[in-house]
C-alpha cells in the first residue's frame, strides 16, 4: 500500500520518475523565463519543495519546507483546490503581507493543484518569479499540460502499485500466494540470521475437502477456505507470513523467540473451529497442521521447511483417521 505522507525526495517510490520531474521543472523556468520551477508536496501538515528548477537565479532550493500555518500561495490552493496565479504579488491587498512576498523575492506566482488518483491532494506545480508577470492564457493552458503529466504519474504509481500487490496476493483470500511467500520469506530468514531470531513454520490444510466439494459444490469450499484464511489474519501477528500455496493449503512462517510455535497452531486452530462452529456446512471439514522450529543461524531453504512441515502435517492427519477407526479398548 502506498504511503501517500512520506516525502518523495527523502524516501523516493520507485515508480515515479523524480529525474523526469526535474526535467519538467527546469523546463518550465525556460519557458516562463521565471526564476523558480518547482513541485511541491503536502504531508503531514507540512510544504516540501520535492524538485525545484537548477537555474542559477533561483531562490528556492530542493527540500525546502515551510507548515501549513504560514500563509502561502500553496495553502491557498489546497484549501480552494483550484489553481492561482498572482501577477502582482507586492501590490495585491491579500499578498503583499505574506512573508514570501514581504520578506521575500518573490513577485508573481502561478500554480495549479496535484492529486492522487484517489482525488486526494498531493501538492501543487508552480512556476515563481521575482519580477511581476503577465501570463497569457496559452502559458496558463501549458502549465495545466505540465500538471496532466505529473497527474499520470501519481496515478501509475497506484496502478502499479495494484499490480505488483496482485501479483503477490492470492485474489481469494487476501494473504500471500506461493510468489509473494518466495519473496517475503527470503527477508525474514536474512532477518532472523541478522538479529538471532529463531523461526517457525507451519504447514496447514482442511480436512475433508473433496467431500464438501463434490457435496455442496466449489462455493461451498471456498467459504471453508475463507474461513482458514480468516482465523490465519486473527491468529497469527501482523509480521507474520501467511500464504496460501495451494487449494486449501496455507503456510505460516514467522520469528518467535522460543519454541511458541504450538501455541500459535493452537490459537489459529481455535479460531478456525469458533467460525467453523458457526457455519453447519463446514462442520466435517476441521483442519491438520504440522510445524518445525530452527535456529536462525541455520535457515534452511524455504522448499525444505515445506517439505518437513507437509510430513509432520500428513502424520498427524493419518494419526487421527488410525485413532478414528480403532476398536475401543475394553477395560
Amino acid at each position: 500500500m502506498i504511503d501517500t505522507q512520506q516525502c518523495l525526495s527523502r524516501h523516493p517510490i520507485e515508480s515515479i520518475d523524480l529525474a523526469k520531474w526535474q526535467r519538467t521543472v527546469d523546463l518550465m523556468s525556460k519557458l516562463y523565463n521565471a526564476a523558480c520551477g518547482t513541485i511541491v508536496q503536502f504531508r503531514q501538515d507540512e510544504f516540501n519543495a520535492i524538485v525545484t528548477s537548477s537555474n542559477e537565479d533561483n531562490f528556492l532550493e530542493r527540500n525546502s519546507s515551510w507548515p501549513w500555518e504560514m500563509r502561502s500561495f500553496c495553502r491557498k490552493i489546497m484549501e480552494s483546490r483550484n489553481g492561482l496565479y498572482v501577477n502582482d504579488a507586492i501590490n495585491h491587498e491579500e499578498w503583499k503581507t505574506v512573508e514570501p512576498v514581504c520578506d521575500g523575492p518573490v513577485r508573481s506566482y502561478l500554480g495549479l493543484p496535484l492529486f492522487w488518483p484517489d482525488d486526494t491532494l498531493f501538492g501543487t506545480i508552480c512556476v515563481i518569479d521575482s519580477h511581476s508577470t503577465d501570463y497569457q492564457p496559452l502559458q496558463i493552458e501549458l502549465l495545466e499540460q505540465l500538471r496532466d503529466l505529473i497527474n499520470a504519474d501519481l496515478k501509475m504509481v497506484f496502478a502499479y502499485d495494484e499490480i505488483k500487490t496482485l501479483a503477490l496476493t492470492d485474489e481469494l483470500t487476501g494473504v500471500c500466494n506461493r510468489r509473494g511467500l518466495q519473496l517475503l520469506s527470503d527477508q525474514l530468514v536474512k532477518d532472523a540470521k541478522r538479529f538471532d531470531l529463531n523461526f517457525g513454520f507451519i504447514y496447514l490444510d482442511i480436512d475433508n475437502m473433496k467431500e464438501l466439494n463434490d457435496t455442496h459444490g466449489h462455493s461451498a469450499g471456498d467459504e471453508c477456505i475463507v474461513a482458514l484464511a480468516d482465523a490465519l489474519k486473527y491468529a497469527c501477528r501482523e509480521n507474520d507470513i501467511i500464504a496460501r500455496i495451494g487449494g486449501d493449503e496455507f503456510v505460516v512462517l514467522l520469528t518467535c523467540a522460543d519454541n511458541n510455535v504450538e501455541l500459535v497452531c493452537e490459537r489459529i486452530e481455535t479460531e478456525y473451529n469458533r467460525i467453523r462452529s458457526d457455519n453447519e456446512l463446514l462442520s466435517d471439514n476441521p483442519i491438520s497442521f504440522g510445524h518445525i522450529y530452527r535456529s536462525g543461524l541455520h535457515p534452511i531453504a524455504l522448499d525444505q521447511m515445506i517439505e518437513e512441515a507437509d510430513k509432520l502435517m500428513y502424520k498427524k492427519k493419518h494419526g487421527r483417521k488410525v485413532g478414528e477407526f480403532e476398536e475401543p479398548v475394553a477395560e
